[in-house]
């Protein structure tokens, strides 16, 4: 875990080049349902013989098949051109807080916390080795869902106050790669449209989840 800025939390992820994405949507469906704070009804799936729990949200469920989708295909071209079979991909939080000074005004998106998810692809070549890849991809991704359910447990004091229990109260964003730099997070909302309405460019955020007293977590 990171101890500077917001709480980064390191995760690894095994699998092979048909199974990749199956099991990093699975990792993400965990992190956020441990962070969709709206009471929700939630579902189960099956992910590499594991029953995992998923949020029943058609914007996350677009986002997540995105962007383990993405990450698939890149793998899979870095691969064929010779390259390595790992990736990475970072889920961040934040919460929106009033901007005092400069001339836009406007909010702020402040992020409070950090998933990064480090991905190792493995080919197999033969049945034996699809077998202990198998193997290894089930024991890993068990491993990384324990250690998910630790942190959380164990790190709750960052969470910003959760002002309504109706909505998402915090904006969250899904990378390939690393994320952003901080300066680069920092424009006030009404600095991107600006920015957007001037054909500068525009990012696409995916507001939504949150969670409500699951599991005796909180």
């Amino acid at each position: 875990m990171n101890v500077e800025g917001p709480p980064e939390f390191l995760l690894d992820a095994f699998a092979d080049p048909n199974t990749v994405r199956e099991v990093v949507r699975g990792i993400l469906h965990t992190i956020f349902f441990m962070r969709f704070f709206p009471s929700i009804q939630p579902t189960t799936r099956d992910c590499i013989g594991l029953e995992l729990a998923y949020v029943p949200d058609s914007a996350i469920e677009t986002l997540i098949d995105q962007r383990a989708t993405s990450l698939a295909r890149q793998l899979d071209a870095e691969r064929s051109s010779g390259g390595g079979g790992r990736g990475q991909i970072t889920v961040q939080f934040f919460e929106k807080k009033r901007r005092k000074t400069g001339w836009f005004g406007g909010d702020d998106e402040v992020c409070w916390e950090s998933w990064t998810i480090k991905i190792t692809v493995a080919e197999p070549k033969t049945e034996s080795d699809r077998a202990k890849v198998r193997k290894a991809t089930e024991t890993t991704l068990h491993s990384t869902i324990m250690k998910i359910i630790t942190y959380v447990n164990s790190h709750r004091d960052h969470i910003p106050p959760i002002t309504e229990s109706n909505a998402n109260p915090f904006p969250y964003r899904i990378y390939i790669g690393s994320p952003p730099s901080h300066h680069q997070q920092s424009l006030s909302s009404q600095q991107k449209a600006a920015a957007a309405a001037a054909g500068v460019g525009a990012r696409v955020d995916a507001v939504a989840g949150g969670w409500a007293k699951k599991m005796g977590i909180y």
